[in-house]
């Protein structure tokens, strides 16, 4: 009872000021004690070089807590659904876009503490969704899972449709292939030099000899994720 009340007053607008009022604001939950975390969350490996800093562990333990609040929900949400259709509903939902757009929406880009350029932060959207994932990890250690549980679900959950999500593409290279070879397509993927300065990834995919899509990633799958996802949206295969 004297957790919950103390979660309970903590989420009220305090008198004191923060580092990231805005964000607080927008997702109704203020850091209980130090808001040490919650600045270590939203600082990038370029802003520092001591690990203990960045925001790559607290990123580690966001993304956990994300999938299980995620696959906790989708377990009682799609009762009855098999394992294969629960693991695509989730991947709907946990995805690279969808953890950016959040990121974006909350006003991460505004905090993000870092030393990349504009140019590289658009190359580079990822960054933000991985501090969303370390920013949720910061409140996990102060919250616990079950404010977790209703803040993900906030978060992620609100636009997702249990009846027509499996229509969604979430998973393009696997979508793309698919098609391609169905029209008995050539196709394959050339990576270029990589990594480039802001650690991305890019890749041309080839169809029956043409360059027909770019992508970039974090790693050579996003990347030719990326290429797929783009050469679905030129094809109209989306539609």
């Amino acid at each position: 009872m004297i957790s919950f009340l103390r979660n309970l007053f903590s989420r009220k607008k305090p008198a004191q000021k923060y580092a990231f009022p805005d964000l607080y604001e927008k997702i109704n939950y203020y850091p209980i004690s130090s808001e040490e975390n919650y600045i270590r969350a939203l600082t990038h490996s370029s802003f520092t070089k001591k690990m203990e800093e960045k925001n790559e562990r607290l990123e580690f333990l966001g993304d956990a807590v994300i999938n299980f609040s995620v696959a906790e929900a989708l377990f009682h949400k799609l009762d009855g659904k098999n394992e294969g259709t629960l693991t695509k509903a989730r991947a709907a939902i946990v995805n690279r876009k969808n953890l950016n757009r959040v990121g974006i929406e909350i006003g991460i880009t505004k905090y993000l503490r870092h030393k990349l350029s504009d140019k590289q932060l658009e190359e580079a959207p990822d960054i933000i969704g991985n501090a969303f994932e370390a920013l949720i990890g910061a409140y996990y250690l102060e919250y616990g899972m079950q404010d977790m549980e209703n803040l993900v679900a906030d978060l992620l959950m609100k636009d997702f449709d249990a009846e027509n999500f499996h229509k969604n593409i979430s998973d393009p290279k696997s979508h793309l292939i698919e098609w391609m070879q169905s029209k008995k397509k050539i196709f394959s993927f050339v990576h270029h030099t990589a990594p480039n300065e802001t650690g991305v990834f890019s890749v041309s995919l080839k169809i029956d000899g043409d360059i027909t899509a770019n992508g970039v990633g974090k790693n050579k799958k996003e990347a030719e994720q990326d290429a797929c996802f783009n050469a679905i949206k030129l094809l109209e295969l989306d539609v």
